[in-house]
């Protein structure tokens, strides 16, 4: 086999792979918004004040992926290992989310201390995804490709998640 087309097959591979980070990017973003839209309109339900509701878990969520953004620099090895186990334990969070909210409303007072940590929990997580997935990826793309084909996938997912 000659070396162009040894090459050839490694860059495909390499795509591929690169392709399927994405499309889990892509997946998480539109959970992740659908997720933080079902919170406060669940907040807004059950507490009243929509707006404020609606503020407050958005702004939770955000502030809290800053923090796993951060706290994303102190996993230096098995960044596939660890990545997959945060999308594994975010995908049980968003769906259990509000059924557990809906559940807790009934048996505690304090629903918005509930409802409030759950939206950090989960933003939290999706903190640590772009960071994580941006490492793992640039074995596969260019710094340049790597960042904006990585955040253009989780906006993508969003919007879909946002239209939803």
């Amino acid at each position: 086999m000659s070396t162009s087309a040894i090459n050839s097959s490694e860059k495909h591979k390499l795509q591929r792979l690169s392709f399927i980070l994405k499309t889990c990017v892509f997946a998480t973003g539109c959970a992740a918004i659908v997720t933080e839209y079902t919170l406060a309109t669940l907040a807004s339900y059950l507490l009243g004040d929509s707006i404020l509701q609606w503020t407050v878990i958005i702004s939770l969520m955000l502030f809290s992926m800053g923090l796993g953004s951060r706290y994303s620099r102190k996993f230096e090895n098995r960044l596939l290992d660890r990545f997959v186990l945060i999308e594994f334990g975010l995908s049980l969070l968003c769906t259990f989310s509000a059924m557990f909210c809906f559940w807790i409303s009934a048996y505690t007072i304090h629903f918005g201390l509930v409802v409030y940590a759950i939206a950090c929990m989960i933003g939290f997580m999706t903190g640590l995804e772009i960071p994580l997935i941006t490492r793992i990826n640039q074995t596969y793309e260019p710094l340049r490709e790597n960042i904006s084909s990585v955040m253009e996938y989780d906006y993508y997912g969003g919007l879909l998640g946002g239209a939803l």
